[in-house]
Parts: C-alpha cells; sequence; structure tokens
C-alpha cells in the first residue's frame, strides 16, 4: 500500500485557533480500489479504568456536581465527586459482603437512567463485575418480554438493580433471573457508608484491560439484540480517541442528555465523557416525543448545557420551542458551545434555522458536530473534529482506529480496527467470527462516501446500510438511507419518518408517518395532509432519474411505530425491516393489483 498523508491548508490553522485538531487524514490505497484511512493525531491520555476519572475528580474537584436528576417534586437532586467516589466504594464493599466472589458474574440493571444507576454501575466496573444494562422496554412492555428472557437466559446475572420495584414484579420470576439477587435505591443505600476493605482493592487491582467492563445489547434494528462486550481497555481507548481531536473544556462539559444508557451513545459517550471531563450530567427525563419534551425543555432551561449531542427529530422538536419562547432560547444558548447530531442526517431546514437563532442570540453560528459509531466500537469511528456543514457528513477517523473502505458501486463499505473495538459477543462465537474479516477489522455494514474523491481531508458521509439497501426485479439497487433523507426532505414539515417498501418489485413505495404534533382531528384534514404529500411527492420525483430514485405510491401510517414489536429502537429510530415485517399486509396492499383507497399513487415526473 501507498501511504499519503493529506493535509488541507489555511482551513487546519483556523480551525486549532479554536480547539480543534488538524483537519488531516493518512490514506493507504490498496488492491481493487480498497482505502484504509487513519488518523495523523497520536492516542494519547488513555487511562487504564474507568472509575479512575471518577477518583481523580472527587481529589480535583470534590464539590463540583457529577450527576443530577428530577425527584418527584421536581427539584433537583444531585450528588458531588467526592460523595459519588464515597458511595461508588461503599456499594463496591456491599457487593462483595453480599456474594459477588469474583466469578465474573453480571450486575444486571432493568431501569432507567438515575443516580442509583450511575452509582451501582461505577461501584460493579470497579471491582471487574460485568454491568449488563438492559432497555427498560423489555421488561415493561408484555410484548418485549421474549427479548428479556433471552438476555436473562444468556447472561444469568448476580444481581439485578431496579429503581422501584412494583414496574419489574412481573419479570422476577423470569428464569435467569429467579436466582439473582434484587436491588433498589435503599438497599444500595445501605451500603452507602461502608468503608471499602482490602478485598475492594484486591478486586481493582485485578481489573486489567481485557476486564469485561460491561455487556451492551444491540438495539436490534438489524437482527435480534446482540450483547457487545465492551472491556476496559475499549472503553478507556474509546473515550480517549476523540478527546485528542476535540479537547475538554477547562471546566467540566455540561450535558442534559435523555439517551438511555443502555445503548453505546448515551451510557458510554456521554457518562464517560462527563468522567474524563470532570462535568456535570443532568439526566434529562424528558423524551424527543410529544407530550414527553415538554420536560426536556424545562431541564435545557435549568442545566443549560455546553454540549449537547441527540437525534435529529430532538433538534426539530427544539428549534421550534427556542423560536416560540426568548426566555428559554437565551438560557439555552448562554454557554453552549456544539452541538451533536448522529444517527441520521440533520434536515436542512432544522439546520438553518437553528443558526439563525445562534446569531441571534449570540452573535454567530454555533458549530455543529457529527459522528458514526456503533456498540461494536464504544461507540468511536468517526467524527467532524471541525465545525460541520452538513450534508451526512460523519468526519475522520478517530485517533487510533484504522478504517478501511471496500468499495461497493459508487460508495463504500466501512470496516474499523483498533483498540476501541469490542472482542466479539458474549456467549456467540459463531456471531463473533462472523463480524470480522481476515485481517481483524469489524464489518460495521455501514456504508459511506468521500465528501470529495479528490480531498479526503474533507471527511467522510453516511450512505446508509448493507442490510437496509435492497434490489428491484430488474437488479438495481435501491440506496435507502439516501432516498430515505431525500424523501423526509422533500415533504418537510408534513412528515416525521419514513419506510421504504420495494424488495424485488417493480418500483419503490412507501410508508409514512406523519410530522409529530399534526393536528388531524378535523373531519378533512388527513385528507388535506394525504393531497399535500401527494404534491410534495410529485414534484420530488419530477426532479429524480429511474425507479430506484422515485415514489411510485404511498400510504399514511396513523399508529406509531411499536418499540415491543422491534419497529422502533428507544433512542428513536425507526428499524425499517421491523415495520416492514411488522406490517407485510400493508406492504402487500401498497402493490395490489387494486389496492385500498389509502394507497395514494403519485406521478412518476410531476404530472397532476
Amino acid at each position: 500500500m501507498l501511504n499519503v498523508a493529506v493535509r488541507p491548508g489555511t482551513a487546519a490553522a483556523d480551525e486549532r485557533t479554536i480547539g480543534y485538531a488538524p483537519r488531516e487524514v493518512l490514506v493507504r490505497h490498496g488492491e481493487n480500489g480498497c482505502l484504509v484511512l487513519e488518523c495523523c493525531q497520536p492516542l494519547t491520555g488513555v487511562e487504564t479504568h474507568i472509575v479512575n476519572y471518577l477518583e481523580r475528580w472527587a481529589a480535583a474537584a470534590p464539590d463540583r456536581v457529577f450527576l443530577a436528576q428530577r425527584a418527584a417534586d421536581r427539584s433537583w437532586e444531585t450528588i458531588t465527586y467526592a460523595a459519588a467516589w464515597r458511595r461508588v466504594q461503599g456499594i463496591a464493599q456491599g457487593l462483595i459482603d453480599a456474594g459477588h466472589c469474583g466469578d465474573n458474574r453480571a450486575v444486571m440493571i432493568l431501569s432507567p437512567a438515575s443516580i442509583e444507576h450511575g452509582l451501582l454501575m461505577l461501584a460493579a466496573m470497579l471491582i471487574g463485575a460485568p454491568v449488563v444494562p438492559v432497555s427498560p422496554a423489555y421488561s415493561l412492555l408484555p410484548e418485549a418480554r421474549p427479548r428479556l428472557h433471552e438476555i436473562a437466559e444468556l447472561i444469568r446475572p448476580a444481581f439485578v438493580f431496579g429503581q422501584t420495584a412494583s414496574p419489574y414484579a412481573a419479570v422476577r420470576d423470569t428464569p435467569g433471573l429467579a436466582d439473582a439477587a434484587w436491588l433498589n435505591p435503599a438497599a444500595l443505600a445501605e451500603w452507602y457508608g461502608l468503608n471499602a476493605t482490602a478485598a475492594v482493592a484486591a478486586r481493582r487491582a485485578a481489573v486489567g484491560g481485557d476486564t469485561v467492563a460491561k455487556i451492551l445489547f444491540t438495539s436490534g434494528s438489524t437482527g435480534s439484540p446482540k450483547g457487545v462486550i465492551n472491556t476496559q481497555s475499549m472503553l478507556c481507548h474509546a473515550i480517549a480517541s476523540t478527546s485528542v481531536l476535540i479537547p475538554d473544556p477547562v471546566v467540566g462539559t455540561v450535558f442534559v442528555d435523555w439517551m438511555p444508557w443502555h445503548h453505546t451513545m448515551g451510557g458510554n459517550s456521554v457518562v464517560h465523557g462527563t468522567l474524563r471531563s470532570g462535568g456535570t450530567l443532568y439526566i434529562d427525563d424528558g423524551k424527543p416525543l410529544p407530550g414527553q419534551f415538554e420536560r426536556t425543555i424545562e431541564n435545557l432551561r435549568d442545566g443549560r448545557p455546553t454540549v449537547m449531542q441527540s437525534i435529529p427529530a430532538a433538534y426539530a422538536l427544539l428549534v421550534a420551542a427556542l423560536e416560540r419562547d426568548d426566555d428559554f432560547r437565551i438560557a439555552f444558548f448562554s454557554r453552549l458551545e456544539r452541538l451533536i447530531y448522529a444517527g441520521a442526517s440533520l434536515p436542512s431546514d432544522i439546520w438553518d434555522r437553528m443558526q439563525a437563532l445562534a446569531v441571534r442570540t449570540r452573535g454567530r453560528q454555533i458549530d455543529f458536530g457529527s459522528a458514526l459509531g456503533t456498540t461494536e466500537t464504544g461507540p468511536g469511528i468517526t467524527v467532524t473534529h471541525w465545525a460541520s456543514e452538513g450534508d451526512g457528513e460523519v468526519g475522520l477517523p478517530v485517533a487510533g482506529v484504522e478504517i478501511k473502505l471496500l468499495p461497493v458501486e459508487d460508495r463504500y463499505e466501512i470496516r474499523v480496527r483498533g483498540p476501541n473495538v469490542t472482542p466479539g459477543y458474549f456467549g456467540r462465537p459463531d456471531l463473533t467470527a462472523a463480524a470480522f474479516d481476515q485481517e481483524g477489522f469489524y464489518r460495521t455494514g455501514d456504508l459511506v462516501q468521500l465528501v470529495d474523491p479528490a480531498r479526503p481531508e474533507l471527511g467522510l458521509k453516511f450512505a446508509g446500510r448493507l442490510s437496509e439497501n435492497f434490489k428491484l426485479a430488474n437488479g438495481s439497487w435501491v440506496a435507502t438511507g439516501e432516498l430515505r433523507f431525500a424523501v423526509l426532505e422533500a415533504c418537510r414539515p408534513l412528515v416525521g419518518d419514513v419506510v421504504l417498501a420495494g424488495v424485488d418489485r417493480d418500483d419503490v413505495r412507501a410508508m409514512l408517518w406523519p410530522a409529530p404534533g399534526s393536528d388531524l382531528s378535523a373531519p378533512r384534514a388527513l385528507h388535506f395532509l394525504t393531497a399535500d404529500i401527494a404534491a410534495c411527492l410529485a414534484d420530488f420525483n419530477a426532479w429524480r432519474h429511474g425507479a430506484t430514485q422515485r415514489i411510485a405510491a404511498f400510504r399514511i401510517l396513523m399508529d406509531p411505530p411499536s418499540i415491543g414489536a422491534g419497529e422502533m429502537t428507544d433512542k428513536g429510530y425507526v428499524n425499517q425491516r421491523g415495520v416492514l415485517a411488522r406490517r407485510s399486509p400493508l406492504v402487500d396492499d401498497l402493490y395490489a393489483a387494486e389496492p385500498s383507497r389509502d394507497v395514494i399513487p403519485v406521478p412518476p415526473c410531476g404530472a397532476t
């Protein structure tokens, strides 16, 4: 392979003045058009144990708030770094006293993010006990409990934690959980005052880089959930790999974050990022959903984050709230440094409206950033360590990893190798073997393109998933991610999400959900919405060429995607394959010779 270091000119120098690493990349050219990309910055500052960050800040900033959560009366409950470190050591001693004997049996957590959840998680990692945070939906939704049963049988934890007892009463006798010791906040409180003995020190000393810190189950958006092994070395490298490129602030990062801790973005990127910077995490008990986002607004108003990372759907709701409330707008931007989005491209209108609000409030635009990551990489793969310009941009490799790009028609499959990559899937050597290629690169299943093939330092942009792309009957490929985003852009603000159908069919057809907050209560509201969407798609088709680029017909879905049935992850992402499988009769109707009146044909070239 030929090694080429690529560096832009003055842009990199400008970015260095605001703390970003230079925009540069090392490119190696291989056979058959393969590329390998590496970060030019050396990976430094890697810790040996995630809990070391907590101990460090307990000494350096003992009175700084580490975690904050809402109490029942909506006041804030907080815990400082010093108090958290004392309690974590006490809980670790309590786990040992209660019979955790160092046999690697796990501590499973069934409830959402909380101060107690965080303390137990760190205490278990302190003594080398794997932490297994599981989606609360698997316990609370009867239709999702088969997934909990599978996970419980695989893990067979020593301890199970639930924030409150009653929601989890129905699953206490689940095989795999019945023999576990059940914990709640009251039980943990009895351990807070315990002094850590030599047993805690010995267990902590035995923790090495290969020690399993967490087992995180994938969301199931590309199949059944898999237990991804997260080692201490993997997590420590992952959190350092981005910090090399985007330095921590002088005073710690402030997050106000709703993302669940059983996913890598919330549980690793946000929690570990808070710890690394000695920052403060306000646990947001809202969600980017109508009826729940009001709590997020309340929490953002109080917490005033320095960095916010979320999904595009959350930013759509946030922009609308900022535009109608000047006091909230001023509070939100008062110390904000960077907005980060992931999981999908940010719509251009949301981008423009947010920048207009930023200029109005702070006199200049706000930096947007994006990234690409997976549960298997803890989550870092790429990041935009510059002020992103959008359009699906996901940046360049984080420090310490190699990215292999394999040509797939006009895009690349992206594979990753590095110290932040999982060693495999818990109890599934078959899945582990299939996940890596012969050179040890993890197969992400994601597709990317170079922003500019002649200038690789400009980075990569997301181009869909291999598992979601499909062929029409004529053998031509549909780039699902790209087409889906284009349809959403064409139909904004009418449509909230879309699923595309067409496997082995003659054309592509769509099922669409109305935008959140759509008022369809008036008798003819749905009729007018349908007509407006049809007009948008007719205009869309007029500018697109070929069956893989156009929407031949659509239907509107009124019932939301179900988390329990696998149609949506609890991060808010729609699982295309899950929706198509569960609603297969509706898909058949889309393509029927005589479809129902819910199926609306779209002219191919904008004709009316």
